[in-house]
């Protein structure tokens, strides 16, 4: 183990984060000036955490008389000897269903000590903490907020999160030591950090520590003391064998992809990354992946999207180790447009007042089916859809004044389409010829 991990795991392996009055006073103090009108009760009732500490601040400041104070002058005060005062962290994005306490989770919602958080299948959400750093909870996750606390003075944070099951994403803003503790606990070990980017998962009995970049202390601090992690680092905890530094896969290389993809055709096969047994990662509509869309699972390395609309996405994957370990994660963006419709040029005008109008064959778009046609003026255009040719029960009937149709795609099997035109005064036009279709 190297030297400068050796001696963050002597400080993060602590469980409580407690430290002797000289190690504070090198890493966090409040400097307090003392106003006209304050006094030793004011004092130790507004700072300190309890009455009893003011005999400890008088002999850190070397006061020659602890009864007495001045105006103006200043005080040297641990950051951990002041005053606790619950804090709050925020939902700032959610997609699908995400419940806080059991009910419907909204964002802007706060989030308190005792709080519990559930993402369902799909779902995803995002906190932001009292000290700006986030923590993403992906799909299938549970959360309990077993500690949220801040200090009224100075920049003092404690944060203490259990995770029951599923897994997150969290990048932690550093502070100076002590200042911003966030803790992760799970079935078999904790997660101690100050400043990194890490994932930790509970899966099956098992906790799993993955660390993009930072430092942390990994273990069940009760049993033994904590390992540490560097970036490329993970491990994984039983509680039952003492937790080892495992490198992490390499983050993979996506092959060439197409300039754009149409929307129910996003799909591709990553190449060969030895070691790996599958893919995992998050598919966002902002390159910060801010906004989590959906998950992304491949249990092999063929990679398939589904239901996507026309837009820019950001797709980032990791590659899964025998270990049920997610390695470091690569980028891409992902362009899906709307395949152009063809629309079959207007046949010449019959003898009649009305022209007749063919739409395009039908294609599927997103989910739905589309079809197009050449715009006359002065018309509007009754559209129906049948699984006849005698159109005598039709399954969609819509009067239209645009030149194009969405419908909802109908069950597998062949179909007709037929268009005319209306004047908009009770004039009608004459159906065209069937369009057939299928649906597989």
């Amino acid at each position: 183990m190297s030297v400068k991990k050796l001696a963050l795991l002597m400080v993060l392996s602590c469980a409580s984060y407690a430290a002797s009055a000289a190690e504070l006073a090198a890493r966090a103090d409040l400097d307090y000036q003392i106003k006209p009108g304050d006094n030793l009760s004011k004092l130790t009732n507004e700072l300190l955490d309890s009455p009893a500490r003011w005999n400890e601040v008088a002999r850190y400041n070397q006061l020659p008389n602890a009864n007495l104070v001045q105006p103006n002058q200043i005080l040297h005060i641990p950051l951990a000897w002041l005053k606790n005062y619950p804090a709050q962290a925020r939902i700032e994005a959610l997609t699908g269903e995400v419940k806080l306490n059991g009910k419907e989770a909204h964002v802007g919602d706060a989030v308190v000590g005792g709080d519990k958080l559930e993402t369902a299948t799909g779902a995803s959400a995002r906190l932001s903490l009292p000290d700006h750093s986030s923590l993403s909870m992906l799909e299938k996750t549970e959360v309990h907020t077993k500690q949220l606390e801040q200090k009224k003075q100075g920049n003092f944070f404690n944060a203490v999160f259990r995770l029951i099951t599923g897994r997150i994403d969290a990048v932690k803003q550093k502070y100076p030591d002590g200042q911003a503790p966030l803790r992760i606990q799970a079935m078999t070990a904790t997660i101690g950090v100050r400043g990194t980017h890490f994932r930790m998962g509970q899966e099956a009995g098992l906790t799993l520590a993955e660390i993009e970049n930072g430092l942390v202390s990994f273990g069940d601090e009760a049993k033994a003391k904590p390992i540490a992690l560097a970036a490329g680092e993970g491990s994984v905890s039983d509680g039952v064998h003492p937790p080892a530094v495992i490198p992490l896969l390499v983050a993979p290389t996506f092959p060439v992809l197409a300039a754009e993809f149409a929307p129910d055709a996003v799909s591709f096969t990553m190449p060969v990354l030895a070691g790996a047994t599958g893919y995992r990662g998050e598919l966002a509509s902002d390159e910060s992946f801010q906004n989590i869309i959906a998950p992304v699972s491949a249990e092999g390395s063929y990679i398939k999207l589904n239901n996507l609309v026309e837009g820019i996405y950001h797709l980032r994957l990791r590659a899964v180790d025998s270990h049920g370990l997610q390695g470091l994660q690569a980028l891409q963006t992902i362009l899906v447009k709307l395949p152009p419709v063809v629309i079959p040029p207007a046949p010449p005008a019959p003898p009649a007042d009305f022209p007749i109008v063919s739409p395009s064959r039908p294609i599927v778009s997103g989910g739905q089916m589309l079809t197009g046609w050449s715009d006359i003026h002065g018309y509007q255009y009754q559209l129906q859809v049948a699984a006849t040719t005698d159109f005598a029960a039709p399954l969609q009937n819509v009067t239209r004044k645009e030149s194009f149709w969405t419908f909802a795609t109908p069950a597998t099997g062949s179909y007709f389409l037929r268009l005319r035109l209306l004047d908009g005064q009770g004039g009608v036009g004459q159906w065209c010829d069937a369009v057939s279709f299928s649906v597989h």
